[in-house]
């Protein structure tokens, strides 16, 4: 992929998420009885991004797609003790504000709905590039990260997002 950077924090258009060529990942920090930490991932997963003068990012994750290598863990997290797969299948995303703050940076603010509740979150972003991809289409690349509270946890989200300029 060859790289530009354009003066447009996120150049202009609508962009569909690479599930292939995207990570969604958080890490988890409960300091409730003891100190743990749990890392993971989420593979199934779909967003739009709309750049130009006014961008913004969405996206929904399935919460049954959550993996952390250890399979019983997993079903602990997805089941009602935690994120309720069953009763809500999805996390969304969707922006508030997307404000450029360097040449390839942004502050990315949102809602960020877990089990239905909205949690206030604020992201930093970077396009990494922007450029023509082997097979000839259009893509951006983003590095996305931030955290939220929630209970007795910190949750921190990294995402290596790539998308496909839609026509």
């Amino acid at each position: 992929m060859s790289t530009t950077i354009t003066p447009e924090v996120i150049p202009a258009g609508t962009w569909a998420v690479d599930p292939v060529h995207t990570t969604i990942g958080f890490q988890v920090t409960d300091t409730s009885d003891l100190f743990s930490s749990v890392s993971g991932r989420f593979t199934q997963f779909e967003g739009r991004i709309v750049g130009g003068e006014q961008p913004s990012l969405a996206g929904t994750i399935r919460v049954d797609s959550l993996r952390t290598d250890n399979e019983q863990r997993d079903a602990h997290l997805i089941s009602p003790d935690f994120l309720e797969a069953a009763k809500h299948p999805e996390i969304r995303f969707e922006s508030t504000s997307v404000e450029p703050v360097g040449d390839d940076r942004f502050a990315l603010r949102g809602q960020l709905f877990v089990k239905e509740q909205p949690f206030e979150v604020e992201l930093q972003g970077r396009v990494r590039g922007h450029g023509t991809g082997k097979a000839g289409d259009e893509r951006i690349v983003l590095d996305v990260d931030g955290s939220f509270d929630w209970g007795t946890t910190t949750v921190e989200i990294t995402a290596g997002v790539s998308a496909t300029k839609q026509v």
